[in-house]
Parts: C-alpha cells; sequence; structure tokens
C-alpha cells in the first residue's frame, strides 16, 4: 500500500460536518524520513485532552515545529503528534487566536497517548487488526501491519484516539513543567474554551458515531499532570456535548 493513494483523506475538513463548529486547515511541514501508521476511521473510539505546556499566544505551526525535533536520528516524528489544536485564551482574557485547526489526519495514528499505552479492542477493532487494516511505513516504502503495536492481544492507546491539545499552560509550576503557574495563580481555562472542546468532540462523534470516551493524557499515565487543570473540567465539558446530542463516557 502506497502513502499516496491515502492523501485524498488527509486533510478532509469538518468545517461542514452537522455545522456545530468551524475547523481550519493547515498544510504542515512533514519530515519525509519519519513513518507513521495509518488507520481505518472506524478504530477510533476515544477523544484525548491534552495542553501544549506553552504560551497561550504560541500557534499549531509553533507546535509542529516542537514535534519535528522530537525523538531521534533513526527514529524521528513525522508532524504534529495531535489531531486538532485548539488556540484560545485564558479565563478573563480575550484572544484573536480563538479557533480549532487541523493537525494530523484522523486515518493518521497519533503520537500523544504515549507510546507505551495500550488498551484493549472491541470485537470490531479486533477485526480490522486481523485483516491488517492498521499498516506503518514511510513515504517512501510500502506500508506493512507492525506486530510492535500490540502487546498481549491490546493495540496501543494511539491508534484508537484522537489526539486534542488546547494551546496554553493549565498545570503548576514544577521540575517537569517549569513555565507553568506559579502556586495559588491558576491559568483558568475559560467557558468558550470548554465549549469549544464539546462542540468540536460533538462534531466528531456525529461523524464517526464510534467515538464514545473522552479522556485526558494522564489517564493513560498516571504519572504524568498533562493536561492539568484541564483534567477536572473534563465532566463539564460531557455536560456541555450532551446540549448539543452527543453523550461520552
Amino acid at each position: 500500500m502506497k502513502f499516496l493513494v491515502l492523501m485524498p483523506l488527509f486533510y478532509m475538513s469538518l468545517a461542514s460536518a452537522e455545522g456545530l463548529i468551524k475547523v481550519e486547515s493547515y498544510v504542515y511541514k512533514t519530515n519525509a524520513h519519519a513513518g507513521f501508521c495509518i488507520r481505518p476511521l472506524e478504530m477510533i473510539d476515544t477523544i484525548v485532552i491534552h495542553h501544549s505546556e506553552t504560551p497561550v499566544t504560541d500557534t499549531p505551526a509553533f507546535i509542529n515545529h516542537m514535534h519535528l525535533g522530537r525523538g531521534s536520528k533513526d527514529s524521528p516524528w513525522y508532524m504534529i503528534a495531535y489531531h486538532y489544536v485548539l488556540n484560545s485564551a485564558y479565563k478573563g482574557q480575550s484572544s484573536p487566536m480563538s479557533q480549532i485547526t487541523e493537525g494530523r489526519a484522523l486515518n493518521m495514528v497519533g503520537a500523544h497517548a504515549g507510546s507505551d499505552a495500550f488498551v484493549e479492542m472491541d470485537s470490531e477493532q479486533q477485526k480490522l487488526w486481523d485483516a491488517g487494516k492498521i499498516l506503518c511505513g514511510k513515504k517512501t516504502v510500502p506500508f506493512k501491519k507492525d506486530p510492535l503495536l500490540l502487546l498481549e492481544g491490546k493495540i496501543k492507546a494511539n491508534v484508537t484516539t484522537i489526539g486534542l491539545v488546547v494551546i496554553g499552560n493549565y498545570g503548576e509550576i514544577s521540575p517537569q513543567n517549569l513555565s507553568g503557574y506559579l502556586p495559588g495563580m491558576p491559568n483558568e481555562v475559560s467557558v468558550e474554551t470548554l465549549d469549544m472542546i464539546a462542540r468540536l468532540s460533538c462534531q466528531l462523534q456525529k461523524k464517526h458515531p464510534r467515538i464514545k470516551n473522552l479522556k485526558w493524557h494522564s489517564y493513560y499515565h498516571s504519572e504524568k499532570t498533562c493536561p492539568g487543570d484541564l483534567k477536572s473540567s473534563v465532566g463539564k465539558i460531557v455536560d456541555m456535548a450532551k446540549e448539543y446530542g452527543c453523550a461520552f463516557n
């Protein structure tokens, strides 16, 4: 299977899907020497919320630039790790960048939940895996099934999830988060930001009904602090999504 066959899927816009929220498109710089994996959209059942741990003024292009510098010489990253990037402002602030931008295409496996996080597959996902529908390779190399995506019958969480990153830093300063907020002075998430997450999540569920779960980065890695205080707002996002006709676990 060649990369070129898949290109028409890579920048499909959700702007017209159910009309809940506009999603901007952007053509990112990629690393042609890096590998990545592709998947059927039927593999996806979960949206994972992250924060960028960077200034709220950063852009999708800057996040992509950072991620192109990650990995190793033998295993570099292909492009931005997330599928959607949400630019907004902290509570009480205004921002001209309040929008959602596409990251990786949905049929590309992300690099956000953690390379050593594995989850159970349901019967439909198992059938797709057994049929060889999840393939890995490079632009110049034929794609093939990678057994390393599976561990003791579980599949890497990145294969079944969508990565949504909110640009900003919602965590307290620590050795792991040097640009976090000072104790007692949190960067509070705005209602607008929560509503944008809810609308995007619902829009995705309406387009892809198998998406039933709304999680966060530290759900897969308890030692992680990402997405900071956004974790405590997941219940509120789920309630907001109900107002748009969607139900999430």
